[in-house]
């Protein structure tokens, strides 16, 4: 979205806590990985971060404030990721000083957490957009790791839904999204592929049973599954999967074209 003229923050909101209120409820759109049940003001020792979530990509913590960013909440950053074991750090302003990029730039070359600085920016017509100053360098990374990274999943994680960081080869059966506290995942297996909702505790049939409604069998092929800590559902796309690599573009398309259909039916449900 191409902004045409940038207004303060403070004029969409009263206090820095109701962006992070705001924030925590549309945490997807920083675009830093698959996250939810986000919590603002969430206790770190005698402290408070503006938002602590979890989901698919493990832990975020985000600290954010109107206006430039300064060395206080860069600091404070630091400390609440530390103390959570953050696999995702965010400091979320609307400047920043060359000095502070380059610093988070170090950062992502020494350091097992991801760490970003996210522009915030509103236009006139009262709408947010969030732009990466800076980020972790994925061929950085690969590099310091020695990690080989999955071809399959790879034009997926670029864009759309399902987009995030690449996926490890000892990974590579599956990619997931968080939805309402129901676990989506796209699983490839050597010849099928399927896309599987997984819901956990203590109601998880009941919830399971909510949202089968959404699927009526005259439309929708799938079989349910139990454990003692799961209840499943398996949603069959292809006989076809990891090692049938003449058919990778047909299987990525309808595993995301199923994927995307599932969570847009849930997303808009009452569920």
């Amino acid at each position: 979205m191409k902004l045409q003229q940038s207004q303060p923050l403070s004029t969409v909101y009263s206090r820095e806590e109701d962006f992070s209120s705001d924030l925590a409820n549309h945490i997807a759109a920083l675009g830093v990985g698959s996250f939810e049940d986000a919590e603002t003001e969430s206790n770190v020792g005698t402290r408070k971060a503006d938002i602590v979530a979890v989901g698919d990509d493990g832990t975020l913590v985000v600290e954010n404030q109107f206006g430039r960013a300064d060395w206080d909440h860069w600091g404070r950053l630091e400390a609440y990721a530390r103390l959570k074991g953050a696999n995702v750090a965010a400091l979320v302003a609307e400047s920043f000083e060359e000095l502070m990029i380059v610093t988070c730039n170090l950062r992502n070359e020494d350091s097992k957490t991801d760490w970003y600085l996210i522009q915030a920016q509103v236009n006139s017509h009262n709408e947010l957009s969030f732009h990466h100053v800076a980020r972790p360098a994925i061929d950085v990374q690969t590099e310091k790791t020695g990690v080989e990274y999955s071809e399959f999943w790879e034009p997926i994680r670029r864009s759309g839904l399902f987009a995030g960081k690449p996926v490890p080869v000892r990974d590579e059966g599956w990619i997931g999204k968080g939805i309402r506290g129901i676990s989506l995942l796209l699983q490839l297996h050597n010849h099928a592929c399927n896309v599987l909702l997984s819901f956990q505790g203590e109601d998880r049939l009941n919830r399971r049973a909510k949202v089968i409604e959404l699927f009526p069998e005259t439309e929708y092929t799938y079989e349910l599954r139990e454990s003692q800590k799961f209840a499943n559902i398996i949603f069959p796309v292809l006989d076809k999967g990891k090692k049938d690599h003449d058919h990778w573009a047909e299987i990525r398309e309808k595993l995301t074209v199923l994927g995307e259909d599932i969570y847009n039916k849930i997303k808009e449900s009452d569920t």
